[in-house]
């Protein structure tokens, strides 16, 4: 009988050891939060596009939910807007997860700060904002912030620089000089063009690989004509219309940049054939 009294003593301590090990209560710790990233990604004279992610890090071994982002960003320590995410994804213990904001900031809004501008020679953005845990978990907001000095963005200039063989034939190309008018490089990567003669358009093709420009550099990209059957006669037509057919070269250039791509609109002086 005492021999059964041990065996079931020593089992149920086995038992103790194995349950309640298993049932042990998960650890809730208070998550971290920081910026892990902060890019510009697009650059136009109107606007200027950026990306921020955020790292939200579980420390604690239980699965955390979250109710929502909010976010904002400031310029110059000016408050530009504020704004909120509620689309954060369920975090396993030990885990983390990275959250990507979107934004932009007006060119306008930019050229307001002009005189801190020029005095700090650069873009000083800050992105603050505050995670919410789900409530149910008892913790805490956690807030995060980081500031960024960007390089002030110029668009570079675009300039008519010459023309060369027949006009109205495919050996006929339009050269554009381009002054990067910024103190890092960039490359040329892509040109959507067209030539216009007396309001009509007429699409042209780049006809160079990516051409890099270095800061305060110029460089040329030559546009050819894209002719067609039908283009030809259009032209032919066009030009006959007029005793002075005024041509005219538009689009936009392409650049890829340390900080983005630099989109660059232009539009040549007029040139009568």
């Amino acid at each position: 009988m005492i021999r059964v009294v041990r065996g079931i003593t020593w089992l149920a301590a086995l038992a103790f050891l194995i349950f309640g090990c298993a049932s042990a209560p998960e650890v809730v710790a208070p998550p971290t939060v920081e910026v892990s990233q902060f890019n510009s990604t697009f650059i136009t004279p109107q606007i200027v596009k950026f990306q921020t992610k955020i790292v939200v890090r579980n420390r604690g071994t239980a699965t955390l939910n979250f109710d929502r982002v909010d976010y904002a960003v400031d310029l110059f320590d000016k408050e530009l807007f504020t704004s909120s995410f509620d689309g954060m994804n369920r975090t396993k213990g030990k885990k983390s997860q990275t959250v990507t904001f979107p934004w932009q900031i007006s060119m306008e809004d930019i050229l307001d700060e002009s005189i801190v501008l020029l005095a700090e020679n650069g873009l000083r953005v800050r992105f603050r904002g505050v995670v919410y845990p789900d409530a149910g978990h008892g913790l805490n907001p956690i807030a995060f912030e980081d500031t960024f000095i960007l390089p002030l963005p110029y668009i570079p200039e675009v300039v008519f620089s010459g023309a060369e063989g027949v006009p109205l034939t495919d050996g006929f190309k339009v050269r554009l000089r381009v002054h990067n008018t910024n103190d890092f490089q960039i490359s040329v990567n892509r040109i959507d063009s067209y030539l216009e003669i007396n309001d009509v358009k007429y699409q042209l093709l780049h006809t160079t690989e990516a051409t890099d420009i270095p800061p305060d550099g110029s460089g040329t990209v030559s546009l050819q004509m894209e002719n067609t059957t039908g283009k030809s006669l259009s032209m032919v037509l066009n030009t006959l219309t007029s005793q002075n057919p005024e041509f005219q070269v538009s689009g936009t250039i392409e650049c890829r940049s340390p900080y983005g791509w630099v989109i660059i609109p232009f539009t040549t002086d007029k040139q009568r054939q």
